[in-house]
């Protein structure tokens, strides 16, 4: 039986039985999976199976795994050992459902142990059903489907693949990529397919989201009530704000009737990348919740980025009890821990121990590493201001200090808290190039809105205008100062790679809560743009086709040039020299490395064994590629600038490019020797993205929260990876960089303290008024 929703001495019972590892592993069954397990990745499997099938604490879980582990491996292993009841209904019996409406205070998680209770829809089980044998099935207003996978754009054809690649011809495992504006509207499609992969921005526009934390506090319950509960009066004041939310759901509900997504009962839905609902407050964390399933897992490699805050919203998504409910959350975790760290902390393990698993790549099982991958090496390199950026940030940090000690003699530090991360953002920026302090945005967003500038009118152009120079404006994404900042044509700030990356999921609607405008590319402008079209300036006009963003354009008449460029291109240049290699070098390679000559050769010499046309003595030109990453598309603008004029072969990935454009990139990097060198975007090409083909990491900039960075690097130091992963980090010298490295340090002993990985405990993370103090050198 589940335990009681205030039933917590359950839960450490169960923390207590299992303190170490787990040990015992399975097998999905024979000839499914067309590559063995690591044992890790058995373990994995065993455990999952488990936690679906005791439904104690929920049936479900978090897997933690460092990234590059193969959590996808063990989840498509998982999806093949547990096939769904329904996953081989018939489209006859399928088209026999009848829809009706849908009751949303139906409880649809239950355990296994009981299923007469199971609620918004049921299966008649029998002994066959985890071989994918057909079951008859009974539904209650939806289509009973099987697994959900929701990922990032940028993961998704990835996902594809790897079902595709790692599931054997004999499985008949029937997929669904269910992204694009050819779509299908119709639910009982996707009861059809054992799995459908789709990403965070269609479930956004297409579940109907759950009311916010406060309108569950004032009832007193989570995202689902015991039938008890339900039968409980509360205070009018309550009964209204619990009326007013339902209201809301039901008026989205009646607005998605064509939206598929929210018309299925799943079996199990996976969310891969976890951390992309960690903000309780989104409208993407919000829509998950609204998800229906009968298992849930979230799968991240770093769970906590921020605050033990994020962990919330995984609660509430896996009907975690009590701790999916907002108040019991603050009461039992968040608040002993901003009281007693150590002893707050220690509670916390015991409330992730049942319901995650985490081994890091350091992590040993019986005396042995979970692991055996190539060493990785992280050098961090400071480089020097020229003398012209020097002066540009020494003037940019006096004045940003001098505007913050006016808020601190004031006491209105907390006040404006936004604007001070505002001046932090430009003070990064000048670290990287002064131009990108002004704002600058990638061309593909003012190019395509020009059109439309021009028909607005005048005093619409000076409010969107003012919307971008406020002081307080935050991306209405992922809640940080914008990069690259744009404008939507409600109002909303941005950052640019956000909105197109919330555009190219076809969700139309404006992802600020209460805003319900139809967005389209178009109507997203930049500040350049929405200045020009005041002064009726022509020189965007003049060439609204010019290949280059608005700061490479500038650079090449620029007076400044960036230190972290030059040092950038150094190390890129030295890398794509080609160099000799021979069949027999990767073989001697193989031997110091203690790995298969097969696992260790080159690209080149590894294609050239498939077509057995190599020898030992057969010499190739190859060179090592790279992958460099920058939190603003401006910065990789001027990059790319630099890569042209050095013939440096390379490939872009960036959050305002399509799935098949960023497909596609990846795709020419891994596979085209001659293309060296893949310049990314953090915010949209740190997650998933497996890319062993390059052993060099360069990062051009920091970025407040390490784990970032981890997933960033281990895009390259993962499974599969043969040759010593080099990574270099640049920063510049007695600039905020040298702060930010240490604040880093305090985000890394906050997460080894919430994972058991550390014996102390550590403060919450968001920057407080001493930290900022720090920042400022006040």
């Amino acid at each position: 039986m589940r335990p009681k929703s205030n039933d917590e001495l359950v839960i450490y019972r169960a923390a207590l039985q299992d303190l170490s590892q787990p040990k015992s592993e399975e097998n999905p069954p024979d000839g499914l999976l067309a590559v063995p397990l690591l044992r890790h990745q058995r373990i994995a499997l065993s455990w999952m199976v488990k936690k679906e099938k005791a439904g104690v604490p929920c049936c479900g879980g978090i897997l933690a795994d460092d990234q590059g582990l193969g959590k996808t491996v063990s989840t498509i292993a998982l999806i093949l050992k547990e096939r769904s009841p329904s996953s081989r209904v018939s489209t006859a019996m399928a088209r026999q459902i009848k829809t009706e409406t849908l009751n949303l205070d139906d409880d649809d998680i239950s355990s296994e142990l009981d299923k007469s209770k199971l609620g918004a829809y049921s299966y008649q089980v029998n002994d066959n059903s985890s071989t994918g044998s057909k079951t008859s099935m009974h539904t209650k207003g939806r289509p009973a489907a099987g697994t959900l996978i929701v990922c990032p754009t940028s993961v998704l054809r990835q996902w594809s693949e790897e079902l595709h690649n790692k599931v054997t011809s004999k499985a008949n495992l029937s997929v669904l990529v269910y992204h694009g504006s050819n779509r299908t509207k119709d639910p009982i499609e996707l009861a059809k397919y054992d799995v459908v992969v789709t990403t965070y921005s269609i479930v956004s526009m297409e579940v109907p989201k759950q009311p916010l934390v406060e309108d569950d506090d004032e009832t007193g319950k989570g995202t689902h009530e015991s039938p008890s509960s339900k039968k409980r009066k509360s205070p009018s004041s309550s009964k209204k704000s619990s009326s007013k939310a339902k209201k809301e759901v039901e008026k989205e509900l009646l607005e998605a009737t064509a939206r598929p997504l929210a018309k299925v009962g799943w079996y199990r839905i996976v969310l891969d990348e976890a951390q992309s609902i960690k903000n309780y407050r989104t409208q993407v964390a919000r829509a998950c919740w609204g998800l229906r399933a009968k298992r849930r897992w979230c799968l991240s490699g770093t769970p906590i980025q921020n605050a033990v805050d994020d962990l919330y919203s995984y609660f509430r998504f896996l009907k975690y009890d009590p701790y999916a409910v907002y108040k019991q959350f603050c009461s039992t975790i968040k608040f002993p821990i901003q009281k007693h760290p150590t002893t707050g902390y220690r509670k916390l393990q015991a409330v992730l121990k049942t319901v995650m698993l985490r081994r890091t790549k350091g992590t040993f099982i019986d005396g042995e590493p979970i692991i055996n991958l190539p060493p990785k090496r992280i050098i961090l390199r400071k480089v020097d201001f020229t003398d012209e950026e020097r002066d540009f940030y020494c003037r940019l940090e006096s004045e940003s200090r001098a505007q913050f000690a006016e808020y601190a003699a004031a006491g209105t530090v907390k006040q404006n808290y936004v604007n001070i991360l505002l001046m932090l953002l430009r003070l990064r920026q000048a670290c990287d190039h002064p131009l990108l302090v002004g704002g600058s945005n990638s061309g593909s967003v003012w190019r395509s809105s020009i059109e439309e500038a021009k028909k607005l009118p005048r005093e619409k152009l000076t409010v969107l205008l003012n919307c971008l120079e406020g002081s307080l404006a935050i991306c209405g994404i992922c809640s940080d100062p914008p990069e690259d900042a744009v404008v939507t044509v409600c109002g909303h700030v941005f950052c640019n790679q956000c909105i197109c990356e919330h555009l190219s999921g076809d969700d139309t609607k404006c992802p600020v809560s209460a805003c319900k405008t139809q967005l389209s590319v178009s109507s997203v402008f930049s500040k350049a743009m929405l200045s020009d079209s005041l002064s009726d300036q022509p020189s965007l006009q003049k060439n609204p086709d010019c290949a280059g963003s608005e700061v490479a354009e500038s650079s090449i008449c620029s007076p400044y040039d960036s230190s972290k460029i030059k040092a950038a291109l150094q190390m890129l240049q030295s890398l794509s020299k080609p160099k000799a290699c021979t069949m027999r070098d990767c073989i001697s390679r193989s031997d110091d490395e203690g790995t298969s000559p097969s696992e260790n050769k080159c690209d080149n010499h590894a294609e050239e064994s498939r077509m057995n046309t190599s020898s030992k003595d057969t010499t190739t030109i190859v060179g090592e590629k790279a992958i460099v990453f920058s939190q603003w598309t401006g910065m990789l603008d001027l990059l790319e600038t630099c890569l042209k004029s050095s013939s440096i072969q390379y490939r872009r990935l960036d959050g305002t490019m399509s799935v098949l454009a960023r497909d596609k990139a990846v795709k020419d990097f891994n596979t085209l020797p001659e293309v060296s060198v893949m310049i990314m975007s953090l915010k949209a090409a740190s997650l998933g993205l497996n890319m062993v083909a390059a052993c060099h990491v360069l990062l051009l900039d920091l970025w407040w929260n390490p784990t970032t960075e981890d997933q960033a690097i281990d895009r390259a130091h993962r499974i599969g990876q043969t040759r010593p992963v080099s990574v270099l980090r640049l920063t510049v010298k007695d600039t905020v960089e040298d702060r930010i490295l240490a604040l880093q340090q305090k985000k890394r002993e906050m997460v080894a303290s919430a994972f058991g990985e550390d014996e102390t405990g550590s403060r919450q993370t968001r920057l407080t008024v001493e930290d900022l103090e720090y920042l400022f050198k006040i």
